[in-house]
């Protein structure tokens, strides 16, 4: 299974989520051509999110709208987001079956010595 991750900024938190655009090469993104598309995942609790995205190449990254996700989640700087590629016969019941990808935020937590992760939704 595909999967990109990055470790959230202050500025991922407030303004977008920026990923370099080499990190979709392996999902099904559709940009190439237009420099605005949109990207449809598919949260923990099985909520699809459409997700405005805006390719800046000269910067080689892509801007990812994503503060209504963000909203009412105790998302902060330091935490990760994973987008994974959802396998085809994903059989989880997920509502929106045309949604290709799943999207999670985790945060790591040190408990008795041991790293966790705890997904936020």
């Amino acid at each position: 299974m595909s999967m990109i991750s990055k470790q959230l900024t202050k500025s991922d938190i407030e303004k977008s989520l920026l990923m370099p655009t080499d990190s979709f090469g392996t999902f099904p993104v559709p940009f190439e051509g237009d420099p605005f598309f949109n990207v449809t995942a598919v949260d923990g609790t099985g909520k699809a999110w459409d997700f405005p995205c805006f390719v800046q190449p000269s910067e080689g990254i892509v801007s990812v709208g994503w503060l209504r996700f963000l909203s009412g989640k105790d998302v902060r700087a330091g935490d990760t987001v994973f987008l994974h590629r959802k396998p085809m016969d994903d059989g989880g019941g997920d509502l929106t079956a045309s949604a290709k990808l799943k999207i999670e935020v985790k945060r790591k937590i040190r408990l008795m010595g041991e790293d966790i992760w705890a997904v936020l939704q």
